[in-house]
C-alpha cells in the first residue's frame, strides 16, 4: 500500500515539474520578446533590408517594418519556443567559434554549419556576432546558410553610372600617387583626359585624348579600370594600396552591379585572390562583405571564379598556416577536411600555358574504342579497335549495354575489355600499361564521358584517389620581348629564377611535407627538374625534402633536349626578339644538358616512378596553318622509366579525351601506387644514415 502511495506521488511531482519547466520557458520567452521590442523604436527607424536577390533592393530606401522579418509568430508558441532555442544554441555556437580553442572552434564550426532554416532577423544578429576568422571557416565548410555572412555595405547604391566612373577615376589618381605604379600612370594618361582636365596627363602623347574617347563610347570603362587594377595588385608591394585607399567598398559596388557579368567577376575574383595573400587584410575584407561572396564564387562552374576564390579562403583561413601565392593554386580540397592529405600532386604548365588553359579536357569526337579478349596476349602496344566480327558496326559500350540486357548473367562481360582511349604507337621495353580495362566494370557516366571539364585535375582526381592535395602553378611566359613588359616586375626571368621563385612559393605552401607527384607540360618538365636539382644539392632539410619526397614524375611532350622551334637563325633573332624562355629552349643547349645529367643522377639516389608522354602529330603554330612537330621523339625521352609515344598534338598531348585516356588513366595508375607504397618507399637522407 505504501509502495503505491509512494508512485503516485513521484507521478504528480513529476507532472508538477513539467508544467513549471513549461511555465518557466514560456515567461522566458516572453520576457526577451518584450526586451526586444522595447529596445528599438521602429517608427523611427529607417532601414533597407538586405536581402539576397538584387531586385529586393530599394534605392530610393523606405520605412521598413522590422515585424515583417521578426522571427516570433504571436499565435505559435510552439514555434517561438523552438525557433529560441535553435538561435541560443547557434549564438553558443559562434562564442565558442570565436574564442575556443582550435579543436573546441572546429566542432562549433561544424555545428553552425548544419544550423538551417532560421530566421532572417536570427541570421542578421548571428552575421554581426561572427567575427573574420569564424566567417573564413564558414565558407569553407561547404553548404552553409549564405544568411550567416556579413552583408555588404553598399556606399555607393544611389550613384549613377557617371558618378561611379568619376569615383573609380579618383580611386585610381589616388592610388597612382601613393605607389607611382608607372603602369597605373599610363593606363591614367590613356583613359582618363578631358579637355579641360590634363593635370592627370602622365606622359604628353597627343593620341591620348582620342583614345580616352574612344574607350569611353566604344566600351564600358569600368571593365578597362578592373584590368588595370588587376595588375597593380599582382605586384605584392602594391596590392595593400588599395585597402588602405578603401577600394573594397568601391569593387563591392561594382559586383553589385555586374554580379552577371563573368569577366567582371573574374576580375574582381583575381584582385581579391590576390590580396588574400597579406592575412592582416581579412579584417577589412570581411567587414567589406567579401567573405561571403567568396563562399558563393567557390562553388561557381566558372573554373577561373571557382579557383582563384578557393585560394583566397584559403589564404585567409587563420587556422592553416599556409599561403598559396598567385603563382600557386589549390585545386583540391577547396573546402575544409578531417581527412589527412598523403600526397601532393603539383601540376606544371609549360611556354603561354596555365592552370585555365593547359589541364582541359580535349574536345570530344568520334574515336573508335576497341574491345579484345581478356586472356589474349598483348605487346606494348595495343591495336586501337578490335570488336567482334559480328559487332564491328556496334560502338563498344552500346555492345556491352545490348549484351548486359539480353544475358541475364554478366559474368560473361568478363571475357572482354576496354581499350583506352590515346594508346601509345610506341613504347619502350619497360613499359607497364594498363591499356584497358575489364568490360564489367566499364562505367561511361561515371567517368567523365558525359560532361567537360574545364579542370581534369580539379574534376576528375579526387574523385578517383582519396586523400590528395592538388596543386596547380601558374606564371607568365612569352614568346617575345616585344611583349609588353610591367616596368616594376623583372623583366628577365631566366629557368634558374624562376624555379628559385617556384621552390620558394611551394615551401611557403607546405610542400615537401608529404609523397609528391609532379604531373608536367613541356617546359614545366625543365622547370621541376631543375627545382629537384636545386632541392637536392640544398643543406636545409626542409628545402631537400622537396626532392627527397618526390616519388613520381610525368612529363608530357618536355623537350629535355630542347626543341628546334627554337633554333632561330640571327636574322629572323633580330625581328622577333626572342624571349629569355625561347633562347633557352634551344636545341642541345648546354644549360639543359646539365640539368638533366643531375636529374639522372637524382634518380639513381630518389626512387621514383617516371612516366614519359611523347607527342607524334605535328602542331599548327601559325595563322598560316603552318604545321612543326615542337618535341621530337629524340628530345622527348628522358632515357629512364616508362616511355610512351602517343599520336596527339604538342597542345593536346595533356589533355585527355575522357576519364578512359591512356593520357589519364597513367597518372591515376602512378598516383594509386604511390599511394599504396609512397609511405614505405621513403629514401633516407644520406646526411642521417645510421
Amino acid at each position: 500500500m505504501y509502495k503505491i502511495h509512494h508512485q503516485k506521488f513521484l507521478k504528480y511531482l513529476s507532472f508538477s515539474f513539467i508544467g513549471i519547466s513549461a511555465g518557466w520557458v514560456y515567461y522566458q520567452v516572453k520576457k526577451t520578446r518584450q526586451i526586444l521590442e522595447n529596445t528599438i523604436d521602429t517608427s523611427v527607424l529607417k532601414w533597407k533590408p538586405a536581402l539576397p536577390d538584387a531586385h529586393d533592393y530599394n534605392d530610393q530606401g523606405e520605412f521598413v517594418d522590422l515585424e515583417l522579418f521578426y522571427p516570433y509568430e504571436k499565435t505559435n508558441l510552439f514555434k517561438n519556443t523552438l525557433d529560441m532555442l535553435k538561435f541560443a544554441y547557434a549564438r553558443r555556437l559562434v562564442r565558442v567559434a570565436n574564442s575556443g580553442d582550435m579543436t573546441c572552434r572546429t566542432k562549433a564550426l561544424k555545428g553552425l554549419a548544419k544550423v538551417k532554416n532560421l530566421d532572417q532577423w536570427h541570421c542578421s544578429l548571428l552575421a554581426n556576432m561572427i567575427d573574420s576568422k569564424t566567417a573564413v571557416g564558414l565558407a569553407r565548410s561547404g553548404e552553409v546558410d549564405k544568411r550567416l555572412f556579413m552583408e555588404p555595405p553598399l556606399r555607393y547604391h544611389d550613384y549613377n553610372r557617371n558618378m561611379l566612373i568619376n569615383v573609380m577615376r579618383d580611386f585610381l589618381i589616388n592610388l597612382h600617387m601613393k605607389s607611382q605604379h608607372p603602369c597605373l600612370g599610363y593606363f591614367l594618361s590613356k583613359v582618363f583626359v578631358y579637355e579641360h582636365d590634363n593635370i592627370h596627363i602622365v606622359d604628353n602623347d597627343s593620341s591620348a585624348l582620342e583614345l580616352s574617347k574612344f574607350v569611353q563610347s566604344e566600351s564600358d570603362i569600368l571593365p578597362k579600370c578592373l584590368e588595370s587594377l588587376l595588375h597593380h595588385s599582382s605586384v605584392a608591394k602594391h596590392a595593400k594600396d588599395i585597402v588602405l585607399l578603401n577600394g573594397l567598398p568601391l569593387l563591392m559596388e561594382i559586383h553589385h552591379r555586374y554580379k552577371h557579368n563573368d569577366d567582371i567577376r573574374m576580375k574582381l575574383c583575381q584582385i581579391i585572390s590576390f590580396l588574400s595573400y597579406d592575412k592582416s587584410l581579412l579584417e577589412p575584407i570581411h567587414k567589406s562583405g567579401w567573405i561571403g561572396i567568396l563562399s558563393e564564387w567557390v562553388k561557381d562552374e566558372n573554373v577561373r571564379i571557382s579557383i582563384p576564390a578557393a585560394r583566397a579562403l584559403a589564404n585567409l583561413d587563420m587556422d592553416e598556416n599556409v599561403y598559396y601565392s598567385q603563382r600557386l593554386y589549390l585545386l583540391h580540397p577547396v573546402m575544409r577536411t578531417a581527412k589527412k592529405q598523403d600526397v601532393d600532386v603539383v601540376f606544371v604548365h609549360g611556354l603561354l600555358g596555365g592552370v585555365f588553359y593547359t589541364w582541359r579536357q580535349r574536345n570530344k569526337q568520334k574515336t573508335a574504342v576497341g574491345i579484345i579478349g581478356k586472356n589474349e596476349k598483348r605487346e606494348s602496344v595495343v591495336p586501337s579497335s578490335c570488336l567482334p566480327a559480328h559487332d564491328t558496326n556496334k560502338s563498344p559500350v552500346q555492345f556491352l549495354k545490348n549484351l548486359k540486357e539480353q544475358i541475364e548473367i554478366e559474368d560473361i562481360c568478363k571475357d572482354y575489355e576496354i581499350v583506352w582511349d590515346d594508346i601509345p604507337t610506341n613504347t619502350t621495353p619497360n613499359a607497364e600499361g594498363p591499356y584497358t580495362c575489364p568490360g564489367i566494370n566499364y562505367k561511361p557516366h561515371q567517368h567523365g564521358c558525359n560532361s567537360y571539364t574545364q579542370c581534369w585535375p580539379k574534376d576528375w582526381l579526387p574523385e578517383d584517389c582519396c586523400n590528395l592535395r592538388i596543386i596547380g602553378i601558374n606564371y607568365d611566359t612569352s614568346l617575345s620581348m616585344w611583349a609588353p613588359i610591367c616596368p616594376a616586375e623583372k623583366v628577365k626571368f631566366t629557368l634558374e629564377e624562376r624555379s628559385e621563385d617556384l621552390l620558394d612559393k611551394l615551401l611557403e605552401a607546405g610542400l615537401g611535407n608529404r609523397p609528391i607527384v609532379w604531373v608536367t607540360h613541356s617546359m614545366g618538365g625543365l622547370i621541376v627538374k631543375n627545382i629537384l636539382c636545386n632541392a637536392f644539392e640544398s643543406s636545409n632539410p626542409i628545402v631537400k625534402n622537396v626532392c627527397l619526397n618526390t616519388r613520381g614524375i610525368v612529363f608530357y611532350s618536355t623537350p629535355h633536349n630542347g626543341s628546334r622551334l627554337a633554333n632561330l637563325s640571327h636574322a629572323t633573332a633580330l625581328l622577333l626578339w626572342p624571349s629569355v624562355e625561347v633562347r633557352e629552349l634551344r636545341e642541345n643547349s648546354p644549360q639543359l644538358k646539365k640539368i638533366h645529367e643531375k636529374f639522372l643522377n637524382i634518380v639513381k639516389s630518389v626512387p621514383m616512378k617516371i612516366v614519359t608522354f611523347v607527342e607524334t602529330k605535328s602542331t599548327v603554330v601559325t595563322a598560316m596553318k603552318f604545321n612543326f612537330l615542337l618535341v621530337d621523339p629524340s628530345s622527348g625521352n628522358p632515357g629512364v622509366g616508362e616511355y610512351y609515344e602517343v599520336p596527339q598534338d604538342h597542345l593536346g598531348i595533356c589533355k585527355p579525351l575522357t576519364k578512359h585516356s591512356f593520357l589519364y588513366q597513367k597518372v591515376l595508375h602512378v598516383i594509386r601506387d604511390v599511394l599504396i607504397n609512397g609511405e614505405t618507399s621513403k629514401p633516407v637522407n644520406s646526411e642521417n644514415k645510421e
